[in-house]
């Protein structure tokens, strides 16, 4: 069998129907010049040697050959556009397919332009020549697509690809569970190879497969589908599964056991504290200091964190209390608040309350620190630790009113003493080394907002708010 190549193609769909008839009309004038010539040739024997003859017999040769080739370029043309239009048609088809192709990739591979712009110049190969460019880059996204067989292969848990409920598909886990190869299951219906287990009611999606080894085997079937008939299922060992939510269920039972144990040390430590504390204030007549002092800031502090752990695990709370007033929020988010407590315990507390409301908050864990923030910066509200190392809570509240002196603030800061000692002869030493008010130790949350509030209402109305 003879293959008919493009050449012979283009020969017999293209030349050949222009070309017979331009040589028929050849063939036609030649046939006219020769009975013309003979006409010529037997009625005037004058004429056989003029060379009138032979020119005119020329003349009408060379006419009827430019109409002949004139007939069959116009022939040739139009024929031409006829492809041309013809070929209009499958380019536009091809097109539709690249672009109905170029819908399927997922968006992440998609071409920003997809189709070429075409040029006025261009013609039908230039325009095709860029549509397989087009082609070829689809072609090369279209590798790059999720291989999802590839991935159902890779699954460790028994996996199947169906259509229309009928295996097509199946990683090496699910040939293993069935005894069968890949070539054995595919073809074969779902239903056949799974069956739901009807006994579990409250489970409808608990299936009985039937291994190689002749046991049935439960397993929780996991499947998504498409519009297209396409099932993608996944069997999970029910077993398994038990086993994993009961181990949750037992470290979930042990975190709250641990909690419950957490809180009720938290309760005794609270309850120690506070009877300790109760007992060091009973002790009249006795003053502490040095060591002594120390310890008692140290407890107080401590007595503090584990009310706040007791009270509010989570967070602070600084709702009313007891008939308090409630805080004025907007008030406090305008302060500029230090805090000098050389106990992290005291002072991580204090600015974790007064931030919670919105304050600026400083920390000092001494003297000379405080004093060097205070020509830095000029602040509202000063919470003062009493014993500190170094020059003590009242020595360094005279330096710092000395400073302002130095320095002509206009605008003092309130001082609040920090201590555990709060008697009327403690409060007096206080207000002569300076300071405003005193707040004894150890103080709830609240009580410490409500001072902070109350002092910046006393400075807004002085006009020294800033």
């Amino acid at each position: 069998m003879r293959v008919e190549t493009s050449t012979n193609r283009l020969w017999r769909q293209l030349i050949w129907p222009v070309l017979w008839p331009m040589l028929l009309a050849q063939i036609g004038l030649l046939a006219l010049c020769a009975l013309t010539w003979l006409s010529l040739w037997y009625t005037d024997n004058d004429l056989q040697d003029s060379w009138d003859t032979l020119t005119w017999l020329l003349a009408a040769l060379v006419l009827g050959s430019s109409l002949c080739i004139g007939t069959f370029l116009l022939l040739l043309r139009h024929r031409l556009q006829a492809w041309e239009s013809a070929f209009g048609m499958p380019y536009e088809r091809l097109e539709r397919v690249i672009r109905d192709v170029h819908k399927e990739l997922p968006p992440w591979l998609k071409i920003k332009r997809l189709l070429p712009v075409g040029r006025p110049g261009d013609g039908q190969v230039a325009r095709l020549d860029a549509l397989l460019d087009s082609l070829e880059v689809l072609l090369e996204r279209l590798a790059n697509r999720p291989q999802l067989i590839e991935m159902l292969e890779r699954l460790p848990q028994p996996a199947f690809l169906s259509r229309h409920e009928v295996l097509v598909e199946a990683n090496t886990a699910f040939e293993k569970i069935m005894g069968r190869s890949l070539s054995e299951l595919r073809g074969l219906e779902v239903s056949y190879l799974i069956r739901h287990d009807d006994s579990l009611d409250d489970s409808p999606d608990t299936v009985r497969v039937h291994d190689g080894e002749g046991q049935w085997q439960s397993y929780r079937l996991i499947g998504v589908a498409d519009e297209n008939g396409h099932r993608l299922g996944l069997l999970d060992d029910v077993y398994d599964q038990r086993q994993r939510l009961a181990q949750v269920k037992l470290s979930r039972d042990q975190a709250r056991e641990e909690s419950r144990l957490k809180s009720s040390y938290l309760g005794v430590l609270h309850k120690e504290l506070h009877t300790l504390m109760d007992d060091l204030a009973r002790q009249e007549g006795v003053v502490l200091t040095g060591t002594g002092e120390q310890l008692s800031e140290r407890l107080a502090g401590l007595l503090i964190l584990v009310t706040r752990l007791v009270e509010s695990p989570e967070s602070p709370r600084l709702a009313s209390q007891e008939g308090a007033a409630s805080v004025p929020v907007p008030l406090l988010s305008r302060a500029r608040v230090l805090i000098v407590d050389d106990g992290p315990v005291n002072s991580m507390l204090a600015c974790q309350v007064l931030e919670a409301q919105g304050a600026q908050v400083d920390t000092a864990q001494d003297g000379p620190q405080a004093l060097r923030l205070a020509q830095r910066n000029e602040y509202d509200l000063v919470f003062m630790d009493i014993f500190m190392p170094g020059p003590d809570g009242m020595e360094t509240s005279r330096r710092w009113r000395q400073g302002e002196v130095e320095r002509g603030q206009d605008r003092p800061s309130t001082l609040i003493a920090l201590t555990a000692n709060a008697d009327d002869d403690d409060r007096q030493q206080y207000l002569d080394a300076g300071m405003d008010d005193f707040l004894a130790k150890p103080y709830r949350p609240q009580v410490l907002v409500d001072m902070a509030a109350r002092w910046m209402t006393t400075r807004k109305a002085r006009g020294g708010h800033q």
